[in-house]
């Protein structure tokens, strides 16, 4: 429902329901995600690092670590979309070293390296993504958002 919202231009609707799905579930992936994607885009950076935080806390006091590092990949995609491209990766980095096996980190750097014509750093990033991920993982649901968006990256445009 959130996201016919937003995609018909109710964006202010659309955050509605998702706060009303994160009182629920403060840890909800999705709903964590798109909100974090709606804040952004409604200019509200720093309020959305600061809501992030509050969920990576709340993961954290609660010992969900599947949760919390999932709010991090989160934190990191915003934090390039607010073109903090360097601490984006260096996140990355990070959640890679914590779980060398999971490969969104991989992913996630590839279309950076991938977008900074840095393409003998993308392929690695890539290849180590195949290597790892499921079959029936689809890259649809982050290019769709946030990774999408980076057509903005080198305009003088406001995210």
């Amino acid at each position: 429902m959130a996201r016919l919202l937003n995609e018909t231009g109710r964006a202010q609707d659309a955050r509605n329901v998702f706060e009303e799905i994160l009182v629920a579930n403060p840890l909800s992936f999705e709903a964590l995600f798109e909100n974090a994607l709606l804040m952004d885009r409604c200019g509200e950076g720093e309020a959305v690092i600061r809501r992030l935080q509050a969920a990576l806390d709340i993961a954290e006091e609660e010992n969900k670590v599947k949760e919390a590092r999932d709010v991090r990949l989160i934190m990191a995609q915003i934090q390039f979309l607010q073109k903090n491209v360097e601490e984006a990766v260096k996140s990355y980095q990070e959640l890679s070293k914590e779980d060398p096996k999971d490969f969104r980190p991989y992913f996630c750097r590839g279309m950076i390296y991938s977008l900074l014509d840095r393409n003998e750093e993308a392929k690695e990033q890539f290849a180590k993504y195949r290597e790892l991920s499921p079959k029936k993982f689809e890259v649809e649901g982050y290019l769709r958002t946030s990774l999408s968006r980076m057509k903005l990256f080198g305009s003088n445009e406001k995210n």
